[in-house]
């Protein structure tokens, strides 16, 4: 209770209660989510990587889809072990699981940064589009597209190199007098040794590393998200205004006027296309932020002062962990309902997997004879027609076991 009051005290009135109740509702909703996005961006990647829809916007979004679901996928195991109970009684302090959780702050960070990375730049792509369209073929060309994408699948590894080093796998006693409500389990023998992550004991290191993680990680990459949104937006509203012109300048009179009309309704047309691609764009930045902000400005404050991070930042750990993930899930929806291509591409292509799977059944049907009158001869015909945040890790996972020197 005074643990409790403490907490409070530091952070948001309640945050202990509140994390609380919601860890025992939050590895049933993550899994949830992890399955559902697990689906969508492997229909994405199907759908984007298709011949008809392939250009540099797209290629980007794929490699964007490609990081969010190998995120989703790691993530499950990882909620089926901290947050549910599968089978009797289960010590989750191995050898085993501590390297586990060691894998899945490292594996999970890194895909993460990659993701946020590609909306970056695909939110310079986007620009470059709108503002600079004679160029864009060159600057923005398929060559520069995939230069991009594989830099940031190598360059984000050795961003978050620093994360490697900051936590260690170390052996701990558990005895009757430090075992925690957590850890307890009574097919186990009280006095055994399991195995807890432990930051390093170089303060100056960790602080450097929480500097590291909460600006280069996640504020660095949201400014730049907020100042090219800005600038889409920017562009977007000139683009309208001067289509609105174009359109009262438009009368109906001679053939010279008339076909200056059609001319100005095909190139609004043309830039109404380009407007909806940009708001779906700026849709996903949107998401992106609307996650990657917090979590800056909460690791901030943790690298301020490194009591915050215990006190308060590991209560919005999990609801964190949520709105990363289910904002990692939901661009399919996004796309179906803000990119005309898109819907027509996936329908095309569930079509046609449900005519495949419906192909063998269509071949597997027994053929029966039909007799014809009059002499004709037999014919066989077929009776069945064809039918048409890396540091919540540790603290979740240290506070299994509360020894002095680890983070609780």
């Amino acid at each position: 209770m005074a643990n409790a009051t403490a907490t409070d005290a530091y952070c948001v009135p309640g945050a202990t209660n509140f994390n609380k109740a919601y860890s025992r509702l939050h590895g049933y909703i993550a899994i949830v989510i992890c399955i559902i996005g697990s689906a969508t961006n492997s229909i994405n990647i199907a759908v984007l990587s298709r011949r008809e829809m392939i250009s540099s916007t797209n290629s980007i979004l794929t490699g964007l889809a490609v990081a969010d679901l190998l995120v989703m996928l790691e993530y499950i195991p990882y909620a089926l072990h901290m947050n549910i109970k599968i089978g009797p009684q289960v010590n989750k302090n191995t050898y085993t699981w501590a390297v586990f959780v060691y894998f899945h702050s490292i594996f999970s960070q890194t895909f993460h940064t990659i993701s946020i990375w590609l909306a970056v730049t695909l939110a310079v792509w986007r620009f470059v589009a709108i503002a600079y369209p004679q160029r864009n073929r060159t600057w923005c060309s398929k060559k520069n597209t995939t230069l991009a994408i594989v830099s940031a699948y190598i360059i984000c590894p050795f961003l978050c190199l620093p994360i490697y080093f900051a936590m260690n796998i170390v052996p701990s006693e558990v005895t009757p007098h430090n075992n925690s409500e957590f850890a307890e389990d009574l097919s186990l023998p009280q006095n055994r040794t399991v195995y807890v992550l432990e930051m390093s004991k170089n303060k100056e290191l960790v602080t450097a590393i929480m500097w590291i993680y909460s600006v280069i990680l996640k504020l660095v990459p949201s400014i730049a998200l907020s100042v090219l949104s800005t600038c889409l937006i920017s562009k977007l509203t000139s683009t309208e205004r001067r289509r609105q012109k174009l359109l009262k300048r438009s009368t109906i009179g001679s053939n010279e006027a008339e076909k200056q009309s059609l001319a100005d309704e095909s190139s609004a047309r043309r830039s109404s296309r380009t407007d909806r691609t940009t708001r779906m764009l700026l849709a996903v930045l949107g998401l992106f932020l609307s996650t990657e902000v917090p979590q800056g400005l909460l690791g901030l404050a943790s690298a301020l002062a490194p009591d915050f991070f215990k006190s308060c930042y590991s209560m919005f750990g999990d609801l964190m962990d949520v709105l990363a993930l289910f904002t990692s899930s939901v661009n399919f929806v996004l796309y179906c309902s803000m990119s005309r291509q898109f819907r027509c591409t996936f329908a095309r292509l569930a079509r046609r997997m449900l005519y495949a799977t419906e192909e063998p059944a269509k071949f597997g049907t027994k053929l029966e004879p039909t007799t014809q009158f009059e002499g004709s001869p037999v014919r066989y015909s077929d009776r069945s027609p064809p039918s048409p945040g890396w540091w919540r890790v540790l603290y979740r996972f240290n506070r299994f076991i509360p020894p002095s020197n680890t983070i609780q």
